[in-house]
């Protein structure tokens, strides 16, 4: 009796470690299709297909007639082969508490046989998700997020990986908050109008002593033909902002400073830079989406930071060419290349 109460336990203890493990696998393939994420998420606004432009219906039509055949084909594929990993998985745990129950294998050497029949069924389950999902993140990102910055500006660059000569950037803006990890992805660079340098990335930050990201969000940088002698940061107003070299300047647009904080050195400056057509055109943009973001105008950099969360990720819920989400990716950087060359615009006018 009591060897079968503690091969009974045994079996208990077993089911349970393959439940969390079972668990454990599913997040984690959840995590890689882009269905969650450990990540900061956004939620945009949902935007309906008749208020897009003509411009971008005409990227997405392109897209769609080009590319999303293909891609719905294998995000199907990646679909199927989760189902079928996790009626592996289940199949095997039944397989193993059957055998143990009713062969009543209770030796080590019984339990190696059990784990040799149905651990490779569950590696074969794994091993077809994970060869789907790589195939499907790559042509999502070659296919989709690729051509959707070539029609935006033929001259922009698309790098799935990189972006690592960000960090420099992002450091010299002095945004705030802590960190010790760096990591880009999507990384975007080219020039547009005046031949002005834009470069722009997938950011995540992190502790190394920590798992989650601090912050995740679209970072970008661009050059401009003028050099500012002063400084001008302008911030959400929710964030809290001391630092005794900045005076928060007052803008003549109640509208505005419902939302935004403008810091500067120069008060005089932020007024030339901050137009009403421009502080018009930002409050636009986070009425629409929601996104908060910080500007910050340093030497001859325009920095931008949106709290968007991860960015140009595929999620195997959605339609590959889902058009809100890219309606979204289209925006945000619309708006980061319209807002820098109209300040351009706006500092060859004045005397700096």
């Amino acid at each position: 009796m009591i060897v079968n109460n503690h091969s009974f336990l045994i079996v208990i203890m077993i089911a349970i470690f393959l439940v969390v493990v079972f668990l454990v696998l599913l997040r984690t393939l959840l995590i890689e299709s882009g269905t969650i994420k450990p990540h900061i998420k956004h939620k945009h606004n949902k935007i309906k297909k008749k208020i897009v432009s003509k411009r971008f219906q005409e990227i997405y039509n392109y897209i769609e007639s080009e590319y999303a055949k293909d891609l719905e084909s294998n995000r199907k594929k990646l679909i199927k082969y989760m189902i079928i990993c996790a009626i592996l998985f289940i199949i095997s745990c039944l397989l193993f508490l059957f055998l143990v129950t009713n062969l009543r294998i209770h030796t080590r050497l019984g339990y190696k046989l059990i784990g040799f029949i149905c651990i490779p069924i569950i590696m074969v389950g794994v091993h077809s998700y994970l060869k789907y999902n790589k195939i499907y993140k790559e042509n999502f990102k070659d296919k989709i997020i690729k051509n959707l910055f070539k029609y935006i500006n033929p001259n922009l660059q698309y790098d799935p990986i990189g972006g690592n000569n960000l960090h420099k950037y992002y450091l010299d803006a002095g945004f705030k908050g802590d960190f010790n990890k760096f990591i880009t992805d999507d990384y975007i660079e080219g020039c547009h109008e005046n031949n002005i340098n834009l470069k722009m990335a997938n950011i995540a930050l992190g502790d190394n002593d920590k798992t989650k990201f601090l912050y995740e969000g679209i970072f970008s940088v661009t050059e401009i033909n003028q050099y500012l002698q002063d400084k001008v940061i302008i911030k959400k107003n929710k964030y809290m902002f001391k630092d005794n070299d900045y005076k928060k300047i007052g803008m003549d647009s109640e509208e505005f400073e419902k939302y935004f904080d403008v810091y500067s050195t120069s008060s005089m400056l932020a007024m030339e830079i901050l137009t009403h057509d421009i502080m018009e055109e930002l409050v636009e943009f986070y009425n629409t989406y929601r996104i908060e973001f910080e500007i910050v105008f340093k030497d001859n950099h325009i920095y931008i930071r949106f709290d968007t969360g991860v960015m140009f990720e595929p999620n195997i819920l959605k339609k590959s060419n889902d058009l809100s989400t890219i309606w979204v990716y289209y925006n945000v950087m619309n708006f980061a290349i319209s807002l820098t060359m109209r300040i351009n615009n706006v500092l060859q006018e004045i005397d700096i």
